[in-house]
C-alpha cells in the first residue's frame, strides 16, 4: 500500500518546526483536506492509463489472454475493466480481483497471466473510479459503491457459473473485498463463494499509527477514508483465505494477525503466510506454492 506521505517526512517536520503548533497544525490540516490524495494514487511513473504503459502492459491482448472489455455505468461514472475468460466460461470459478490503491491495471498483467494459468480460473478486474479509463475521483464511499457495482455486474451480466464467484483482494482491494463480502454475503442473487484477503490492514488509522506512532490525533487525519475492516471483518461468515507475509515493508503483519482473529464468525479459514514475502510480490517468491494455496482453498470450498 503506497501512501503519499511517510513517517520520514513528518518526523523531519517536527524536528524542524520549533514550537510548531502553527505549521504543525498545517500540514495536519493539509493532510486531512487532501486525504484522498494521499491514500488513492492512480498514477504511477506518469501513468494514469494501461494504454500508456510498455505495449506488453496495456490490455490482455498483449498476453494472447482471451478478454472482453468491462464498462459499468452507475453513480453518474464508468468504470472500465477486463473480463478475462477461459475457453468454456460457464464451466469454471470466476475470481473478482480488487486492486490495491497504486497504479493502472495494465502493471497487473503479470499477475493475472499467472492467476488464469494456474488457476483455469476466469478473471474479472475493474478500476475503481479515478483509476486507469474509470472516470470519477476515488474516496471511500465511491469505491464502496464501485464493489457493488462490479460484483451486481458480473451476476448480471457475464456468462460464468454462478455458483462458483470469488473475490481476491490485496491491500486496500483487501479491505474493498470485505466489503463487498459483508454486503453481498445474506445475498441470494449474487452469492459470492468464498474470499481471498491478502497483506490487508485493520484500518487506514492503524497504518499511519504505524508510520507515525506518536501522533495524538491521527484518527482525525483520514476520518472520510477510515476502511475499518477491524469492525467488518467480524461480521462475515464466508470461507476466508488469509494471504500474509512476513517482511511486508507496507502494511505489518500485525495487521492480518488481527484480521484472522477477528474473523471468528468465518466458517473456515485458513492462513498461507510467506515468512519472507513482501507486500505485493508474494506470487513471486514461489508461483508453484503461492497458487497451489489457492487452489486448494478454491477446491476446498467447491468440494
Amino acid at each position: 500500500m503506497q501512501l503519499k506521505i511517510s513517517a520520514n517526512f513528518v518526523e523531519l517536520y517536527l524536528n524542524q518546526t520549533p514550537c510548531g503548533i502553527g505549521p504543525l497544525a498545517a500540514l495536519l490540516f493539509g493532510v486531512k483536506m487532501f486525504q484522498e490524495n494521499i491514500l488513492y494514487v492512480p498514477t504511477v511513473d506518469g501513468q494514469q492509463t494501461s494504454k500508456q504503459n510498455p505495449p506488453n502492459y496495456r490490455s490482455p491482448a498483449a498476453r494472447n489472454l482471451k478478454f472482453s472489455p468491462i464498462s459499468i455505468k452507475h453513480d453518474c461514472i464508468e468504470l472500465k475493466g477486463w473480463f478475462i475468460q477461459q475457453e468454456q466460461p460457464t464451466q469454471v470459478p470466476t475470481l473478482i480481483f480488487f486492486h490495491e490503491n497504486a497504479g493502472n491495471l495494465g502493471y497487473r498483467l503479470d499477475y493475472f497471466e499467472k492467476y488464469y494459468y494456474n488457476l483455469k480460473c476466469n478473471i474479472v478486474a475493474v478500476a475503481y473510479r479515478g483509476y486507469d479509463e474509470s472516470s470519477g475521483n476515488p474516496n471511500q464511499i465511491g469505491i464502496q459503491k464501485d464493489a457493488i457495482a462490479i460484483v451486481r455486474y458480473v451476476f448480471t451480466n457475464l456468462e460464468i457459473d454462478k455458483n462458483n464467484v470469488f473475490v481476491h483482494g490485496r491491500s486496500l482491494g483487501g479491505a474493498v473485498a470485505i466489503y463487498a463480502a459483508n454486503y453481498f454475503q445474506d445475498s441470494k442473487k449474487e452469492k459470492i463463494r468464498a474470499i481471498i484477503l491478502e497483506n490487508t490492514f485493520t484500518s487506514i488509522n492503524d497504518v499511519v499509527n504505524d508510520l507515525v506512532p506518536n501522533l495524538p490525533i491521527s484518527h482525525l487525519l483520514f476520518s472520510k477514508n477510515q476502511w475499518r475492516s477491524c469492525d467488518t471483518i467480524k461480521n462475515i461468515k464466508l470461507p476466508i483465505l488469509f494471504i500474509s507475509s512476513g517482511q511486508d515493508e507496507l502494511v505489518s503483519y500485525n495487521h492480518m494477525k488481527r484480521l484472522i482473529e477477528l474473523s471468528e464468525n468465518s466458517q473456515l479459514k485458513r492462513e498461507y503466510h510467506i515468512a519472507d514475502g513482501d507486500h505485493n510480490g508474494n506470487w513471486m517468491k514461489d508461483e508453484g506454492a503461492y497458487f497451489q494455496n489457492i487452489l486448494s482453498f478454491f477446491q476446498q470450498i467447491t468440494n
